[in-house]
């Protein structure tokens, strides 16, 4: 009947524009949602910066929009006392010095290692210093016998312990298997896991493949990408442009919640490290 054209015409206006609608919404969703994703907690671990002094490194990690600190223990914090080491043998003097340098730069130190100690006096040092300098994580190889003094540290001052890993050339540990690690942590509640995808890559281990294993355990990862997978030399290269697929590791990371720091590592770079810093840092924060 052709009285029906007409009303049939209006309603495929009316559908279309309810479709028109509907999607312009979800749209609008979509971009609130990644307008308020929480940015990635982003840090530097000072072992990259090694040839300079703590006091040296932090403008220049300031100048590219990082505000946190993954301290080596193996770098001088300043000119002003030389050859004096980040870690528990600095005096008071030199602890308020750090203190105050880090605070008046809006800083923080995220994590404090590789570090160890050969006993329990020494291990408990680590804790008092940490605590002192208002640091939540110790990172270290310690030996698995070690682990449950770490443990009851760790709950004495609130402060974790994360188990670090090198590569298969590392004669000490087996800290390059995941599976090694989760093994000696899974049980504890102030031990987790620090794991590093440069040495991992090393060993012939992709990093969702060991992610897999030990996410749940981790509290702070030291991220790197390296030139080629699979080879035992330390090739690390600006992360995003090397082999490990890092937009997909970070999507992985995303799917699980990690929410911990990615301390951003290159050991390749001591004389020149800023340039190979600040592509890493934009691609962290951009992807």
């Amino acid at each position: 009947m052709e009285y029906t054209k007409p009303i049939m015409k209006k309603l495929f206006f009316m559908f279309a524009a309810a479709v028109a609608l509907c999607a312009f919404a979800c749209a609008q969703e979509t971009a609130q949602a990644s307008s308020t994703k929480t940015p990635r907690k982003v840090a530097v671990q000072t072992y990259t910066l090694r040839k300079q002094t703590l006091e040296e490194s932090i403008p220049m990690l300031k100048g590219i929009g990082v505000d946190a600190l993954g301290c080596s223990a193996g770098q001088d914090i300043s000119a002003k006392y030389p050859k004096v080491k980040m870690g528990p043998s600095m005096t008071p003097e030199q602890r308020e010095f750090v203190k105050k340098l880090i605070a008046d730069n809006g800083f923080k130190i995220v994590s404090f290692g590789v570090t160890g100690a050969k006993d329990e006096a020494g291990i408990k040092a680590i804790y008092e210093f940490c605590k002192e300098m208002n640091i939540p994580v110790i990172i270290t190889e310690a030996p698995a016998d070690q682990l449950p003094v770490y443990e009851k540290f760790g709950e004495k001052y609130g402060i974790k312990m994360c188990l670090h890993n090198h590569a298969t050339d590392n004669k000490k540990n087996k800290y390059y298997d995941p599976n090694v690690v989760w093994n000696l942590v899974k049980d504890y509640k102030f031990i987790g896991a620090c794991p590093d995808v440069g040495h991992w890559s090393r060993s012939g281990i992709k990093p969702i493949d060991g992610y897999k294993i030990v996410y749940t355990k981790m509290d702070v990862i030291h991220f790197k990408d390296q030139k080629t997978f699979g080879s035992i030399k330390n090739e690390n290269t600006v992360i995003g442009k090397g082999a490990l697929n890092m937009a997909e590791v970070l999507k992985y990371l995303d799917s699980v919640g990690y929410s911990g720091y990615y301390v951003i590592e290159n050991e390749s770079i001591a004389d020149d490290p800023m340039p190979t810093l600040k592509e890493s840092v934009e691609f962290l924060r951009t992807h």
